[in-house]
């Protein structure tokens, strides 16, 4: 862990910054994926009418980054990516993790007549980090270019076939 932090401490001096944002978006409607370059307009829940649903975005956070004004600029920048023109946060959610780090502690020990002897050894530290994750679509007009939309209404089942009638039995009397 202490490689990590001086890893970020190395790409702060440089300005590249070190952050724990993460996301993913994909594109789960065949079409091709070209960048949104105007703005893109969020909906709560509820998706508005003549929208199609293109892809699929996440993002997450822990601890102080994990805050609504750090996450949704990069949810719309991810439905941006993926070429939507907005986007649907269909969950929020919070969860605390408990992580283990390893530290290694130097002290001094007595050793000997006025002598001083140096030890390492490795602690582990336990600690709680909180994550936030904001799920959701991203969303594309069913008049804009690209693959035709799928119809999201459930299929109704075929009406059974009427079963055949069994012939009568010949040679034989009528009941």
């Amino acid at each position: 862990m202490n490689s990590l932090r001086i890893a970020c401490l190395a790409s702060a001096l440089l300005g590249a910054g070190c952050s724990s944002v993460g996301s993913s978006a994909v594109r789960t409607d065949g079409g091709w994926t070209q960048k949104h370059l105007g703005a893109v307009r969020i909906y709560a829940v509820v998706p508005p009418q003549g929208v199609r649903v293109i892809g699929q975005v996440e993002v997450h956070a822990i601890n102080q980054e994990a805050n609504f004004e750090r996450l949704m600029p990069v949810f719309m920048k991810r439905v941006a990516d993926i070429g939507g023109t907005g986007g649907v946060v269909d969950r929020v959610h919070t969860h605390y993790e408990m992580r283990i780090e390893y530290r290694t502690e130097s002290y001094a020990v007595p050793c000997g007549y006025r002598s001083t002897c140096w030890q390492t050894r490795i602690v582990p530290y336990q600690y709680q980090v909180r994550i936030l994750v904001i799920e959701g679509r991203a969303l594309l007009p069913l008049d804009a270019p690209g693959p035709p939309a799928i119809d999201t209404a459930p299929a109704t089942a075929p009406a059974p076939a009427p079963a055949p009638s069994a012939p009568a039995p010949s040679g034989g009397t009528p009941l």
